[in-house]
């Protein structure tokens, strides 16, 4: 609270102030202010003149649609400042020009401000499509809003107008530098922005991602707790919601390091655009931040669909398992990008293409960006996605590069963080090209159990791919007869002669890519068929000539991973000692025989056990190929009775296995309570 003599000073200055002007002549009245240049800035045209303590300024600007028009004198290009600056604002339809303080960047942040004495406004006027407008100030600063005057240092003026009734989003706006004392013009300085701090932070949390994954990858190999423990125990029954339950019994404590260092990047960026952005308001922080955090998502959600041998090298794992931080983090776009929606509605047009903020986005590029990834999360959804898979593969190829285009278009921050994942993902792409020298002519085999049996001509190449692949490495497969443009992925099944790869391919519903090959080679008996094959992909979690024993539990066409190890192992067989035991369960004994060329004769160190579930009642048999009868039991394994301490007592066992999600996930629960390795197979991509 102010002292009597304070205030007494106070009263006495606003007096001599209010004398002093009232007794100076006005610098606009001077002869010599017509005489001056007018100068262009922008759209506008600013003509000055400069007295040892005054400025008048005459600002004019041409356009039949403006309906008001704006200049600010600023301490930097930016709109918002700390401390704010203000800006007059003349409104065409008032014919008025009064100071507004710049507290945001939404019509609603730009209130009058409260003292206007420091603008002492002599002409204004709206005819003609002219808008025009003089006003004079004094050159020290005569308020917290404004900025000391230097006529011979440049100074930044801010300009912007609007073909909408004030108070209303600016059409267009810019700044430049204008030494007021002699009418030098330069460039003003861009807008301060978070332009490339966020793409640093995220480069920087992935290069520390891959270093750790190499450390544990390569020098670590043997640290079971980081490779082989998860996070949570997986459930023995079902949960009530299994895409969430799944996803956290599947994440080992190495993938848990990794989301960490995810959520650790999100937080440092969120506080470096709050740095960034000092004077910002909550609604409008909020919309950065949440902007933000959506692109480190977009940022790294592009990584993991960038097919490669290199996430085996860095990570120790393939595409097929690190697809699910693809979904994660869409899930995590998707919410992100749509609070950033909302808030940015709330202050701008968002179909409007003008540059909007300090960040200068164009909000329609970013609202086209959204619609179309928000529709390809909508079709990501599980019943969506494997009903309708062509429709949702096909609409992501096409609708991705609309949201990737338009959301470099949206705003340099973007264009900044998504040079890596779009260098990452091209490069691989080139490499994938060489899929289409990969062709293969076969004659395929229909199977009574809708299966088609394609083995591929023994070459160098599958040779090579016999010697060099991982097992239970699958393959992209393209049928031109069947389909130009559907690619999926199959297991490869090394043949038992080990020269070549062999697919066993089954329909599961009428329509599929699967059920098509089926009826083509049924129709085309005999007949040639065309094979694209771009691979080998895919690592299992756990190196099985590592253990002494390895349980492998196969239901339906999940036999084929199995049929792949078992007949490397038929190989390999003198120099290895681990014991593999299958269990595999089909619908129908006639299903047994839709392998029986790869599978049978078994190799030693591989003990099978056949199960039937066709609602049967008494064990029975199948004859195969050789004439040999292959006993089956009926009904479905009972695990407990196969993964067990005390069957393998104090044995290193691994378990693999491949089918119905509670066939598996039955085994992989029974595996961690017995404290062995589990590996399971998915193509859920």
């Amino acid at each position: 609270m102010l002292r009597l003599p304070a205030r007494l000073a106070l009263v006495a200055a606003c007096c001599l102030q209010h004398t002093y002007a009232q007794t100076t002549p006005s610098v606009c009245a001077s002869a010599d202010f017509s005489i001056q240049p007018a100068i262009s800035v922008g759209p506008l045209t600013v003509r000055t003149l400069v007295t040892e303590t005054h400025i008048c300024f005459e600002v004019n600007m041409a356009s039949p649609t403006a309906k008001w028009t704006a200049l600010s004198l600023s301490a930097s290009s930016n709109m918002i400042n700390e401390p704010n600056n203000n800006a007059v604002i003349f409104d065409a339809a008032k014919n008025t020009a009064q100071l507004h303080v710049l507290k945001g960047y939404s019509s609603a942040g730009v209130p009058v401000q409260t003292d206007q004495s420091g603008l002492v406004v002599k002409k204004t006027s709206s005819a003609n499509g002219v808008l025009s407008f003089t006003f004079e100030r004094t050159l020290a600063a005569p308020s917290v809003y404004d900025v000391d005057i230097d006529p011979a240092v440049p100074t930044n003026l801010l300009w912007a107008y609007g073909n909408t009734a004030w108070p209303s989003f600016h059409t267009e706006r810019g700044a430049v530098k204008l030494a007021l004392g002699s009418g030098a013009l330069m460039d003003s300085a861009p807008d301060a922005g978070c332009y490339g701090t966020t793409a640093i932070i995220g480069a920087i949390t992935f290069a520390l991602m891959a270093l750790l994954g190499l450390v544990a990858t390569h020098a670590g190999s043997g640290w079971r707790f980081i490779n082989q423990r998860t996070v949570f125990p997986p459930t023995q029954h079902r949960a009530p919601l299994p895409w969430i339950s799944h996803a956290i019994s599947d994440l080992k404590i190495g993938e848990a390091i990794v989301v960490i260092l995810y959520v650790a990047c999100v937080v440092a960026v969120g506080v470096s655009v709050q740095v960034t952005f000092p004077t910002a308001s909550a609604s409008r922080l909020a919309s950065l931040v949440s902007g933000h955090i959506a692109l480190v998502a977009l940022m790294f959600l592009l990584l993991p669909v960038a097919r490669g041998q290199h996430w085996e090298v860095v990570f120790g794992t393939s595409h097929e398992r690190i697809i699910k931080f693809h979904r994660w983090l869409g899930r995590v776009w998707f919410v992100a990008g749509t609070v950033h929606l909302v808030l940015t509605a709330l202050s701008v047009n968002v179909t409007s293409t003008n540059l909007y903020g300090s960040q200068q986005v164009v909000p329609l590029y970013g609202f086209v960006a959204f619609v179309s990834f928000a529709s390809m999360a909508l079709l990501a959804i599980d019943y969506i996605r494997r009903t309708y898979y062509e429709v949702f593969y096909y609409y992501h190829r096409v609708v991705s590069v609309v949201g990737l285009v338009f959301a470099l278009l949206h705003s340099k921050a973007v264009q900044y963080a998504m040079i890596f994942p779009l260098v990452v993902y091209g490069v691989t792409y080139l490499f994938r090209l060489r899929t289409y020298f990969n062709r293969y002519a076969t004659v395929p085999k229909a199977h009574g159990s809708n299966t088609v049996a394609l083995t591929l001509p023994a070459s160098a190449q599958t040779a090579k791919w016999v010697r060099t692949s991982n097992p239970c490495a699958f393959f992209w497969i393209n049928i031109p007869q069947v389909s130009l443009l559907q690619w999926h992925p199959f297991s490869g099944i090394v043949t038992p002669d080990g020269q070549s790869i062999s697919f066993r391919i089954k329909a599961h519903a009428p329509g599929s890519f699967v059920d098509n090959v089926y009826n083509y080679v049924k129709a085309h008996e005999g007949a040639p068929l065309t094979v694209l094959v771009d691979g080998p992909h895919g690592k299992p979690a756990i190196d099985v000539y590592k253990y002494d024993a390895v349980v492998l539990v196969a239901g339906g066409i999940g036999i084929t991973p199995m049929l792949d190890l078992i007949n490397r192992h038929r190989q390999q067989q003198p120099t290895q000692q681990t014991k593999f035991y299958l269990h595999w369960v089909v619908r129908a004994a006639d299903d047994l025989l839709a392998v029986e060329d790869l599978l049978f004769p078994l190799p030693p160190g591989v003990k099978a056990t056949f199960y039937v579930n066709d609602g049967g009642t008494g064990d029975s048999s199948v004859q195969i190929y050789t004439g040999e009868f292959i006993a089956y039991k009926r009904g479905k394994p009972v695990l407990d009775e196969y993964i067990n301490t005390s069957r393998f007592h104090e044995a290193k066992v691994g378990v693999m296995a491949c089918g119905p999600p509670r066939l598996v996930q039955e085994a992989q629960w029974r595996s961690h309570n017995c404290c062995f390795d589990f590996h399971k197979e998915v193509f859920l991509l």
